[in-house]
């Protein structure tokens, strides 16, 4: 069997209409790279409805434990020497996976991400310090553009990409490993990107855009918050000093308490008082869903950080 150069792995949950579209774009663009839908809530008559729709689509059924766990089947069930590990409400351009391939020449590069725009047309805010990239990436970009040869797309090395599409090299992911499945939403993708570069591989913001969505498949659930809250602080437990390990704990502990006494009604009032709880405890090692993502909804609360949902 010829391996191909390159897969594309889907992740999906339930948004039938953004897949059908983003498999539109992959027939049109890369028609060549084979493409394996991981469905984390497999409707049987999807895969008859979307018949056809690339010329090398596979489907595989998997638990809707996390996003992390998607990711992993994926990897596990394709064999390409690179794999773009992308969100079903993803759209990409004509370029976009040559863009996003064309670094891997340099065999210290382990993973390479694009721009991802809101459907507003903004950028996605992936929080204040990463804003320093993004305009590291505009004046690599600049400097590109000035130049008469046909360069590659500029890219920067950045400590972290945002997971809704990536490109990965699987020999670096047989060093260290998928991404870790007890971050249960949110974090993965930052926690995947340290143990690359701790492993001296490169991962690179390239000039690239695509248009992501963001959230669609995320149901209004307080829980969501908390488990974001709960993987940031497991990131710095794991690699951080006892002093930032502190600093951190209470800061969450403290701006819960503030959140807490704001909050104009009991479900955010809720959701609030168990972060507090369970960062004064330090009852942080078990997440707030148990075997599935599909648990009972709890009231919603918009999370303190600027960084967009998946």
């Amino acid at each position: 069997m010829v391996v191909p150069a390159l897969e594309v792995v889907v992740v999906h949950h339930r948004t039938p209409t953004l897949l059908a579209r983003t498999l539109e774009q992959l027939a049109a663009h890369r028609p060549d790279a084979p493409v394996l839908v991981v469905d984390t809530a497999l409707d049987p008559s999807l895969p008859r409805q979307l018949d056809g729709a690339h010329p090398a689509l596979r489907w595989h059924a998997a638990a809707n434990h996390s996003y992390a766990h998607a990711v992993n089947v994926g990897l596990k069930h394709t064999r390409a020497p690179l794999v773009a590990v992308m969100n079903a409400d993803v759209e990409i351009e004509e370029r976009t996976l040559h863009d996003l391939t064309a670094p891997f020449d340099d065999p210290s590069v382990a993973l390479t991400g694009p721009l991802a725009r809101t459907p507003s047309g903004h950028l996605q805010d992936q929080g204040l310090p990463y804003r320093w990239h993004v305009a590291r990436l505009r004046w690599a970009s600049r400097r590109a553009a000035r130049s008469a040869d046909a360069a590659p797309k500029a890219a920067v090395a950045v400590p972290w990409l945002s997971g809704c599409l990536v490109v990965v090299r699987r020999s670096a992911v047989a060093r260290v490993g998928g991404m870790d499945g007890g971050l249960r939403f949110f974090n993965e993708d930052l926690e995947w990107a340290q143990r690359f570069r701790e492993g001296g591989d490169r991962c690179l913001l390239v000039a690239t855009e695509v248009l992501h969505v963001g959230g669609a498949a995320t149901p209004p659930d307080g829980r969501f918050l908390v488990e974001g809250l709960r993987g940031g602080y497991a990131l710095t437990r794991r690699r951080g000093p006892r002093w930032l390990r502190a600093a951190h704990r209470w800061g969450v502990a403290g701006y819960a308490a503030l959140a807490e006494l704001a909050a104009r009604d009991a479900g955010r009032r809720a959701t609030w008082t168990d972060v507090r709880r369970r960062f004064v405890r330090n009852d942080l090692d078990a997440s707030p869903f148990g075997t599935t993502l599909d648990a009972p909804v709890t009231p919603p609360v918009r999370p303190p950080s600027a960084r967009a949902a998946r």
